[in-house]
C-alpha cells in the first residue's frame, strides 16, 4: 500500500453505550490467549489478574492468561507464583529485564489461540470491554481501543493527541490511539508481524499497527474505559524521559516511513 493513498480512517463502532451488555452467545469467540507484560507491579498485580481471569478466562472455557514477568524486584514475582498455583495462568518469569519490546515479541510467541488479547498490566483498562472489541474481530484482523476519556495529566494528552495525528500525516491513516495496549488480533496477523525485526524501543504498538495497516489487515477501533489507576503512581515515561523518546521515535518513524515507500517494509 503506498503512501500517496487516501488518508483512511478504520471502521469505529459507536462511541455511546460503554455500559452495554455483553453480546449474545452466537457472538462469543473460542478460546482466547490473553497475554500481558509485568514490571514492578505489586500492588496492583493481583487485583489485574484476577480481573481478567474471572471477567474472560472462566467465561470462555480453554482461555490461557499467559503473563510475562520481566525482571520485576518489587514482591510481583512472589505474587504470580501464587496465582500461578491457583489459577492456572502461564508465568513467564526473566531474572534480567529485557525490555517492553524484546518481552512483547517472546510472550506474543507463546500464544495458543486463534484470537490473541493483549492488554497493559497496570489496572487502568476495565476487563468488561474486552467484550466490546470481540464484536469487533469477526469483521476485521485486529481491533485497537481507544480511552475515553483519558485519565492521564493535561501533558499526556496533548502529546498523545499531536503524536496520533502526527502518526495520521505521515502514514495516511487515523487512529484516535495508535499505541494503545489494548486490542483483541487474529494470530496469524500476530504470527506474521513476529517474523519482522522491530525497530521501535518506545511506542511498540505503534510500530506493530503501521506494519499491520501496510501489510493490508484490517483494522477497527473501539471505545474503552480508562481508570484511574488503582495503586500506586503510573508507570508512564516520566517527563526527564520524554526528549530522548521523542529523538528516538521520530528518526524510527522516518525510517519506517523511507522503508513503506520504497517497499521494503
Amino acid at each position: 500500500m503506498a503512501l500517496g493513498t487516501p488518508l483512511m480512517s478504520p471502521t469505529l463502532e459507536n462511541a455511546s453505550g460503554l455500559d452495554a451488555a455483553r453480546p449474545p452467545k452466537p457472538l462469543l469467540p473460542g478460546p482466547v490467549s490473553i497475554v500481558m507484560l509485568v514490571y514492578n507491579e505489586a500492588e496492583v498485580i493481583e487485583h489485574v489478574v484476577r480481573g481478567f481471569h474471572d471477567e474472560i478466562v472462566r467465561r470462555l472455557p480453554g482461555s490461557e492468561l499467559i503473563v510475562a514477568e520481566d525482571g520485576s524486584r518489587d514482591g510481583t514475582t512472589e505474587i504470580l507464583e501464587r496465582l500461578r498455583g491457583e489459577l492456572g495462568i502461564r508465568l513467564i518469569h526473566r531474572d534480567e529485564r529485557r525490555g517492553y519490546t524484546r518481552a512483547l515479541k517472546d510472550a506474543l510467541a507463546l500464544a495458543r489461540h486463534d484470537l490473541v488479547f493483549f492488554s497493559d498490566s497496570d489496572g487502568q483498562h476495565d476487563p468488561r470491554d474486552f467484550w466490546r472489541l470481540a464484536k469487533q474481530i469477526p469483521y476485521c484482523d485486529m481491533v485497537i481501543g481507544f480511552k475515553q476519556p483519558r485519565h492521564d495529566p493535561a501533558y499526556r494528552l496533548v502529546m498523545s493527541r499531536v503524536f496520533n495525528r502526527l502518526i495520521g500525516a505521515l502514514f495516511k491513516f487515523r487512529f484516535h490511539d495508535v499505541n494503545c495496549g489494548f486490542r483483541l488480533m487474529r494470530r496469524r496477523l500476530v504470527e506474521d508481524l513476529l517474523q519482522d525485526e522491530w525497530q521501535m524501543k518506545a511506542c511498540t504498538f505503534t510500530e506493530f499497527t503501521i506494519r499491520a495497516f501496510y501489510r493490508g489487515y484490517a483494522i477497527r477501533e473501539a471505545p474503552v474505559r480508562h481508570l484511574p489507576r488503582p495503586f500506586g503512581e503510573s508507570r508512564g515515561l516520566p517527563l526527564r524521559g520524554i526528549p530522548g523518546s521523542i529523538a528516538h521515535i521520530l528518526r524510527q518513524l522516518a525510517d519506517l516511513r523511507r522503508r513503506i515507500t520504497a517497499g521494503t517494509l
